[in-house]
């Protein structure tokens, strides 16, 4: 731009023998295409120096345009290389697919939690929030198997399927299923006629969101103290008390032991609500001399520094 400057003003006093200050006024109007008469007779070589300028502005307009253009490109194909090694670094980690209003709720759960998780998104605005909240993500259609690879699913523990439309989330599930069988999915149903297509195709768990809704209200109304402390308890930040599920893994610490073997309460400070059996059979409330065998699920209650404590007796030894 400088260079375009210095030559019409230098080529205007040369050809037209105008002061400097006036062939610079020439040059810069001529430039900023803004309409203004000329500032002196012209001659027929000035008229021809005059549109070289011109075009010599629209030019590197364009140029101009165009790098910033290209600039663009390369920060939005940085950022998808600096998020997919960020996603491949991650294990054991949970998917979410959709971030509408839902997956907000749901991203701010997991963020609250401390969980490793990736957002898959496609639609534009939604992803200009996720950039803003530093979440990692990927971008594109998560029905899509290639999309799918690349959230790192054969490493992910969980999937969560909250897309638009229930086909979709029903492909998606399919397609999850299939890329890693021992996926825990969770989805949503908007239509009740959708869940067990859903279950069929692989999910662990459907969810409609009116009747979950309409089940809590019914609960509030009738027992209100007892769910505001079941919301307390689940409101991580407002509380260091969380309910969690403990898995008891083969060749464990934990494994043929019983709760009063272990001393549950009095060397880790929690407390065990349930036992979930490996034939689905749920104890609530269990036995102290119950002995605990691999592959049972322990409802635990109790302050997540306590209970990481106790997971770990609860993780196979290497």
């Amino acid at each position: 731009m400088l260079g375009i400057i210095l030559l019409g003003t230098t080529g205007y006093v040369i050809i037209e023998h105008v002061g400097w200050f006036d062939a610079f006024y020439m040059t810069a109007i001529t430039l900023a295409t803004v309409g203004f008469q000329e500032v002196w007779k012209m001659s027929d070589l000035g008229h021809l120096w005059t549109i070289f300028i011109m075009f010599s502005g629209i030019g590197l307009f364009f140029i101009i345009a165009g790098h910033i253009a290209q600039q663009a490109v390369d920060l939005k194909r940085y950022r998808r290389f600096r998020m997919a090694k960020r996603v491949k670094k991650l294990n054991d980690h949970y998917i979410l697919c959709g971030y509408g209003r839902m997956g907000q709720a749901i991203a701010k759960e997991l963020q609250n939690a401390g969980k490793s998780f990736v957002v898959i998104e496609k639609d534009v605005e939604k992803i200009a929030t996720l950039v803003q909240n530093d979440i990692m993500l990927i971008e594109g259609d998560a029905t899509q198997d290639e999309v799918l690879l690349n959230a790192g699913i054969e490493k992910a523990t969980t999937l969560i399927g909250v897309l638009k439309d229930d086909q979709d989330n029903l492909f998606l599930t399919l397609s999850a299923r299939s890329l890693n069988s021992d996926l825990l999915i969770l989805t949503r149903a908007t239509v009740p006629a959708s869940i067990p297509k859903m279950t069929r195709a692989g999910a662990n768990h459907v969810i409609n969101p009116y009747e979950a809704a309409g089940t809590k209200l019914a609960r509030q109304a009738m027992a209100p103290g007892v769910v505001d402390f079941i919301e307390l308890i689940m409101n991580r930040g407002n509380l260091d008390l969380v309910l969690e599920t403990i898995m008891i893994e083969a060749n464990s610490l934990a494994e043929g032991k019983s709760l009063i073997d272990l001393e549950v309460r009095k060397n880790h400070d929690i407390i065990i609500t349930a036992v979930e059996q490996r034939t689905g059979e749920a104890n609530f409330n269990p036995d102290p001399n119950y002995k605990l065998n691999a592959d049972d699920k322990l409802i635990a209650l109790g302050s997540k520094e306590n209970l990481n404590g106790f997971e770990k007796l609860c993780e196979a030894l290497i």
